[in-house]
């Protein structure tokens, strides 16, 4: 029996009802016997009434310039509003349950408003909770500052509370929820029948965050690696055992096909791979775009190769680059 933290973002969240698919997850984990801990983003997407971008419209409404102490409290509210309504609706299905927000939950951070640090963890309130045996709902993406000043800690704060938090409480393992079944070898939405990684190193997988892959933020795999805490990024929706992410590496040969739109007209797309394959890869690669006339530009790199394409061949020189090089 240990320690499981789970943090479920915002498609997860939708419509939270007595049937939502999160609450099997977490039922799964408490039959193991573990003790929980669940972190929460705001409700839904942009247009839903909860959501963080719809909050900040109200302010955006009135003026668009806004104090950014300001915009950090308003903000702060859809996962608080999560937090409370996860955790009512466990204390229905008969699960004793605790929500606190991200300063109840023992967040310090810094000032830097709407991308806060966080500086330290005290977990005392959490354990405490989670002696009496409830499943403690935290507010992820927010803190406060020593001054008691609320503050939220930037784009993937969801998931950097969620990594903070099992590195404090020391936990076996965490889990981030998502839409997808894992990390991709490259976009789904390009490469429908894709092919999803199972195992990672934290090096690894930091490598295709910074890159622009949006599974999880490179902030939380660097807490990761930091605190040598299991990270599982796995589907909401499904019982797929996900991508682990661990300081093993991976030796895979190519680490995955990033894509980052630069305007309407041209994108980037990086292929990553494990440097002792450079010369190999670069053969191959630069073999196969002598006749791909969509190539704006190439770019060789120890580690990468970076290609600007115009976004009308987009799909299909990614889809050829993954059957070449993955598939």
């Amino acid at each position: 029996m240990g320690i499981i933290v789970q943090k479920f973002g915002g498609t997860s969240l939708r419509n939270i009802n007595l049937n939502s698919d999160f609450l099997k997850h977490i039922k799964n984990e408490l039959k193991k016997g573990n003790k929980l801990v669940v972190v929460v983003s705001a409700m839904g997407r942009y247009g839903d009434p909860y959501a963080t971008d719809t909050l900040i419209k109200q302010l955006e409404n009135i003026n668009a310039k806004i104090n950014p102490k300001k915009k950090d409290l308003i903000m702060s509210v859809g996962e608080i509003i999560s937090a409370a309504i996860v955790s009512h609706l466990l204390e229905v299905e008969g699960i004793p349950s605790e929500a606190l927000t991200g300063f109840q939950a023992g967040i310090l951070t810094d000032d830097t408003f709407t991308s806060s640090r966080i500086i330290g963890v005290n977990s005392t309130k959490i354990l405490k909770n989670l002696n009496k045996d409830k499943v403690v709902v935290v507010a992820g993406f927010q803190g406060a500052t020593e001054d008691l000043e609320i503050t939220t800690l930037g784009r993937g704060g969801s998931d950097t509370t969620a990594v903070a938090l099992g590195g404090s409480l020391r936990a076996d393992r965490v889990d981030i929820f998502t839409d997808v079944p894992g990390v991709a070898f490259t976009d789904p939405r390009i490469v429908p029948n894709v092919r999803f990684i199972k195992k990672l190193s934290y090096d690894e997988t930091y490598r295709l965050a910074n890159e622009g892959a949006k599974v999880i933020h490179p902030k939380a795999v660097l807490l990761g690696k930091k605190h040598n805490v299991p990270i599982r990024i796995l589907s909401t929706f499904t019982d797929d055992d996900g991508t682990l992410i661990t300081k093993e590496e991976s030796m895979l040969k190519i680490l995955g096909i990033v894509l980052n739109k630069i305007d309407d007209d041209k994108s980037r797309v990086s292929l990553l791979f494990n440097v002792a394959y450079r010369d190999e890869v670069v053969n191959k690669f630069y073999e196969y775009i002598l006749d791909e006339i969509s190539v704006i530009d190439t770019e060789y790199l120890s580690d990468k190769i970076i290609v600007t394409v115009e976004n009308d061949s987009l799909a299909g020189f990614v889809q050829r680059l993954y059957n070449n090089f993955i598939n």
